[in-house]
């Protein structure tokens, strides 16, 4: 997956949902996107983003929401355009940082997928133990393992209940 390329499992950072009498298209985009959905729910996002009335804020998670799976079938242009619209919305929302840096990465353009993952844990929400596992992946990849390893811990430490930053960590330490 390619928003899974760096977050694994368990990992996947989604940006909102919204539920309008427990069934919406926006609401089946989230799940999409959050389950490891294809190219096929794409449309989904695309019918709520044009004719649900969402808040801004559930606007840009849909958004965001459709760059996962785009960029999950492969089109990161229109992923990366989906992450930029997304944070022209709502840029006080660590999640769409990383999502976008996930396509970023997919992308090969590491610097700003290292940049955006800084701004998420500038940020401090509740997807911060994401952000720490997502850099300390692009620290692996990057060849730092004692960066990696840092926070990696710091992910562990936040959510020590996700088995996937525990598993990491223990990686980086053999």
């Amino acid at each position: 997956m390619l928003a899974g390329a760096l977050l694994g499992a368990g990992g996947l950072a989604v940006a909102s949902e919204t539920v309008l009498l427990n069934t919406s298209p926006a609401l089946d985009c989230y799940r999409a996107a959050a389950d490891g959905g294809t190219s096929f729910d794409i449309d989904a996002c695309t019918l709520a983003i044009e004719r649900q009335m969402l808040t801004p804020t559930d606007l840009a998670a849909t958004y965001s929401n459709r760059g996962i799976l785009l960029a999950r079938s492969g089109d990161l242009a229109a992923a990366l355009q989906d992450h930029d619209r997304a944070l022209s919305l709502a840029s006080d929302m660590a999640s769409i940082y990383i999502n976008r840096s996930n396509a970023l990465v997919a992308a090969k353009r590491y610097e700003e997928a290292l940049a955006d993952l800084e701004q998420a844990i500038a940020m401090a929400d509740i997807s911060l133990a994401v952000a720490y596992y997502n850099r300390a992946l692009m620290f692996n990849i990057l060849g730092d393992r004692r960066a990696a390893r840092a926070d990696a811990e710091k992910a562990a430490e936040l959510a020590p209940e996700t088995a996937a930053y525990r598993n990491f960590l223990q990686t980086l330490r053999e």
